[in-house]
């Protein structure tokens, strides 16, 4: 059964779209029916002992199976009675009470297990997450019915919270696997990435940014299970393992009706039809359009990111952890850095980093740039150890301030992620939380890696959103982010990073899809945070324009490795490497489409599954040559003041040394 569509009416009808409209509808009215039905049953539950008419109890043998008033029974026993007298208009109402409770209980208990298993083994994934399926899978193989009567028949007396628990605790893995099954896509959204690199602990991104995205799946879920829980406990009443005198439920009611089905089949019939009416009810108000899930209640497969055994690289070697010996003016360095991709053991690697050396200064503004699919951002990502599951750092090290992050603990790698080293991701609105205010979101970045009070946070956020371009502050602080413009949540971002001082700011395409007026504000407070601050900035890009409007030195790479470094203008006005040449022929400058000589670079990007025997840009490359095929080019200084991994200033002799 699937909940209501949303369907947006136009004055003009659209050729078959009325059969999708008129089922909309009627699943909104069927929804309404079902929770008119539901809060009337809870009212009945809550109000029993108030419109009652006799204590259920209560026993009058003169008047032993009673007719109903319709078959001629008198008014004070409107449905009438049962073997002992009892009237059975109140054992029913008070049954409804034992019913809706044991069931809501049971949900309530089962949903809270459910949820948090779920949020621990999405979030955390690897053995916690295989152990905690693992469970749900043993209990699911077990004849939950079977055992619920084992338990129940050891008890000399069963009272609500017995069922409560035996019902209630089994339940969670329903909604454990949905869960969880969310929260694997929601923690790789590019907000809470953010929220990593602001140094929120696991705990915070859990219960702060992944669940409030995730707790709407559990409504539908809850309503279906408390529908399962109500026929559940009815069946356990009705083979004599539920409550115990004097309480009573309906499938005890039921029970106590089939010995006399012949003489007065309503004994069994009323409670019946109420077990039915509950059910009818509760499925039909979960077609309410305001229930964001639809009833998924099979069974998920398992989601789980291996690490892949042994390496794909054909000269492996391990990531080194001795101090690295460089300048004090280097904050960043990073050898021989590659990096896999790998769904699982049997799936082939995909190889997004093959080898990449990097150098930031402090104080330096250092521009990556390449084409999409270069592993510009995946390296952004292993420096700042943000790497998706199915990713591993192959070989190679990253040193910070002469720290090796590479093999880090990640308890450890949290201090320095948002306090010392900050991100900014590609999308500026996905990287915000939609249901946080941008005050909520900066307060909380503040104060996790700066101590100090919530009113001194906010002032201070203030202050960070002023210096961004923002002439009102306060009003953006109350502001949620799908207010804001794409330029606003980027500056609001930028302010988010820098308000807490870090001393390296990875912008991974931090202008993509804005506009220039406000391309231009973001480089300014770039250029700005670092003038005033000292901050090294690391700017990703596929805009080797843009780059050289802002970076001191530039990287180029292509495939997975660097082809080029060296100032920005030495590499922009006097470019070595055919690759570099080739992105700079194809930025639409005045000249160049004054010239007509505006041109695209042919073929592709080699596949990144495929390990490369020589140069990667040699399927492109104008200037091709034999040796391009066979031998991998080492990135060397050449007289023109850059480095350059070309075979064009290699002699054969270094070829064949290396």
């Amino acid at each position: 059964m699937t909940g209501a569509a949303n369907v947006t009416m136009n004055s003009t009808p659209l050729p078959g779209r009325t059969p999708r409209v008129a089922s909309s509808m009627w699943r909104r009215r069927t929804a309404v029916v079902g929770l008119l039905g539901l809060a009337f049953i809870v009212m009945v539950a809550i109000a029993a002992s108030w419109i009652a008419p006799h204590p259920p109890g209560q026993t009058d043998l003169s008047n032993v199976l009673a007719p109903p008033v319709w078959a001629g029974g008198d008014a004070a026993n409107l449905l009438g009675t049962d073997g002992l007298g009892r009237d059975v208009l109140s054992r029913v109402i008070y049954g409804a009470r034992s019913s809706v409770l044991i069931s809501a209980s049971a949900m309530l208990i089962g949903g809270t297990l459910g949820l948090i298993t779920g949020l621990i083994a999405g979030f955390f994934g690897g053995i916690v997450d295989t152990v905690i399926m693992r469970l749900g899978d043993i209990q699911l193989a077990l004849p939950f019915i079977l055992i619920a009567i084992v338990i129940l028949g050891m008890l000399p007396e069963r009272r609500p919270h017995h069922l409560i628990l035996v019902l209630g605790v089994p339940a969670w893995i329903v909604y454990a696997r949905v869960v969880r099954s969310r929260v694997l896509t929601e923690r790789e959204s590019d907000y809470v990435q953010a929220a990593t690199t602001l140094g929120a602990s696991g705990f915070r991104r859990i219960f702060r940014y992944i669940l409030p995205q995730v707790w709407g799946v559990l409504p539908a879920i809850a309503l279906v299970d408390l529908s399962n829980l109500v026929v559940m406990e009815s069946t356990l009443s009705f083979l004599g393992f539920g409550l115990s005198a004097p309480d009573v439920s309906w499938g005890q009611i039921l029970a106590d009706g089939r010995g006399s089905m012949a003489m007065a089949p309503w004994l069994s019939i009323i409670p019946g039809l109420a077990i039915m009416f509950t059910v009818l009810s509760i499925n039909l108000a979960v077609e309410s359009p305001g229930l964001e899930t639809r009833r998924r209640l099979w069974r998920l497969p398992s989601r789980r990111a291996t690490r892949p055994a042994g390496d794909t690289h054909p000269s492996m070697k391990p990531a080194g952890s001795a101090a690295l010996e460089q300048p004090e003016d280097v904050l960043l360095s990073v050898r021989d850095l590659a990096v896999d991709f790998q769904a699982h053991r049997d799936s082939p690697a995909v190889h997004a980093v093959r080898g990449v050396d990097l150098d930031v200064r402090r104080g330096q503004i250092v521009g990556i740039v390449g084409e999409s699919g270069s592993g510009k951002s995946v390296t952004a990502y292993a420096i700042s150890r943000l790497l998706a599951p199915t990713a591993r750092i192959a070989r190679g090290s990253v040193h910070f301030d002469g720290t090796e992050l590479t093999e880090m603990p990640e308890r450890r790698m949290r201090r320095i992620r948002g306090r010392r080293i900050g991100m900014i991701f590609q999308n500026p609105t996905g990287s915000l939380n939609p249901v946080l205010t941008v005050g909520f979101q900066m307060v909380e970045a503040i104060r996790s890696n700066r101590p100090m009070g919530r009113k001194q946070a906010r002032a201070l956020a203030a202050d960070a959103l002023r210096d961004v371009g923002f002439g009102n502050p306060e009003d953006v602080l109350r502001r949620h982010p799908f207010r804001l413009s794409g330029g606003q949540n980027q500056r609001v971002m930028i302010a988010m990073t820098m308000v807490v001082e870090p001393e390296l700011l990875l912008a991974d395409e931090p202008t993509t899809a804005l506009d220039v007026t406000t391309q231009a504000q973001v480089l300014d407070q770039l250029r700005r945070v670092r003038d005033e601050h000292g901050v090294s900035v690391v700017i990703i890009s596929h805009d080797i324009g843009l780059i050289g409007e802002i970076a001191d030195e530039v990287v180029v790479m292509y495939a997975g490795r660097v082809c080029e470094s060296g100032p920005a203008e030495q590499v922009l006005l006097d470019p070595q490497h055919p690759y570099t040449k080739a992105l700079l022929s194809s930025v639409p400058t005045p000249e160049v489409i004054a010239a007509g000589n505006l041109e695209g670079i042919p073929g592709d990007l080699p596949d990144a599954s495929a390990i490369i025997p020589g140069c990667p840009f040699a399927a492109r490359c104008p200037a091709v040559m034999d040796v391009c095929h066979i031998a991998v080019p080492a990135l060397l200084p050449v007289p023109a003041g850059q480095t350059v991994a070309c075979h064009l200033y290699t002699t054969e002799a270094e070829v064949l040394q290396r």
